[in-house]
């Protein structure tokens, strides 16, 4: 059976993309009706859908906040709780102790104080610790460091000893992690860089190239002199404009998700930079439009 923090999560998820659809749809059957266009063809369906990953980006990125400064409190955590166990209390009056420091440990504190009730009410040890991470479902260090405790405590092992090696190994951990992250910083800082110039490029050809190049077309087409002329002349503006408007916004949705990857290992994070990319693509080509008009 599943525990209820897991199953809470699963709703929350499940009702969170039920109204990230809900609005995308919404928007789209508006945009449908009152057949509304502001830079391109179809970009307010596109708008829909930056709209629609608004929410989850807003909520994987508080969500991505959390962990972050659960992991960060867990090693101080760990610590005192050792400490505490060392000094020869009983493991109760340890985790007591620990958990009537108010506001130290951040998110980490409601969880601690869970732990302290539950070994009051008799809980074993072991299933309060499983419940404290799962508070956590999203942080893999706390769930290691939460069954290495745990193994060291059935193998018979000194509680302190086991809890501060467990502070340790996590304290190892989060230098690496913090490293990796400021090494992989740079990254994402390219990630942005490359989409900027990418629609400066696009913004060029918008804004310039294609009024030129279709002026110089229709002064050749009149000569008589050049076939391609007349060809360039023919362009549909308007289509080659669409693609450009595509084209940055297909750019944003794969830069951000690549800066996602990059930065936090996971796709998913990179809903943020999504919702970034393609409202700056957005805004830029429209600011463009309005001010030729």
């Amino acid at each position: 059976m599943e525990d209820t923090n897991i199953v809470a999560l699963k709703k929350k998820k499940k009702r969170l993309w039920c109204l990230s659809t809900v609005i995308g749809s919404s928007l789209a059957a508006i945009s449908y009706y009152f057949k509304l266009e502001f830079v391109a063809p179809y970009d307010a369906y596109i708008l829909a859908v930056i709209a629609a990953f608004v929410p989850p980006a807003f909520y994987f990125y508080g969500e991505s906040r959390r962990i972050k400064k659960a992991e960060k409190a867990f090693p101080d955590l760990l610590t005192n709780l050792a400490q505490a166990k060392r000094t020869g209390l009983p493991l109760i009056e340890a985790v007591k102790l620990t958990a009537s420091t108010e506001g130290e440990y951040g998110v980490l504190t409601e969880g601690i104080k869970t732990i302290s009730r539950q070994l009051k009410w008799g809980v074993p040890f072991e299933e309060g610790l499983r419940g404290f991470a799962k508070k956590y479902p999203n942080s893999q260090m706390i769930k290691r460091s939460i069954e290495l405790i745990i193994e060291g405590y059935r193998s018979g092992g000194e509680v302190g000893k086991v809890l501060q090696i467990a502070a340790d190994d996590v304290s190892e951990l989060k230098e690496l992690e913090e490293k990796r992250i400021a090494d992989m910083g740079l990254y994402v800082g390219i990630c942005y860089i490359t989409f900027l110039v990418f629609l400066g490029v696009l913004l060029v050809l918008y804004t310039n190239y294609i009024p030129v190049m279709v002026e110089a077309g229709k002064k050749v087409a009149e000569t008589g002199t050049s076939r391609g002329g007349t060809m360039i002349y023919q362009v549909d503006v308007n289509k080659l404009k669409m693609i450009l408007f595509h084209c940055a916004i297909i750019e944003g949705f794969c830069s951000g998700f690549m800066a996602g990857k990059l930065g936090e290992g996971k796709v998913i994070a990179g809903l943020k930079h999504v919702v970034i990319f393609t409202s700056l693509a957005f805004a830029a080509f429209g600011v463009i439009t309005y001010a030729q008009l």
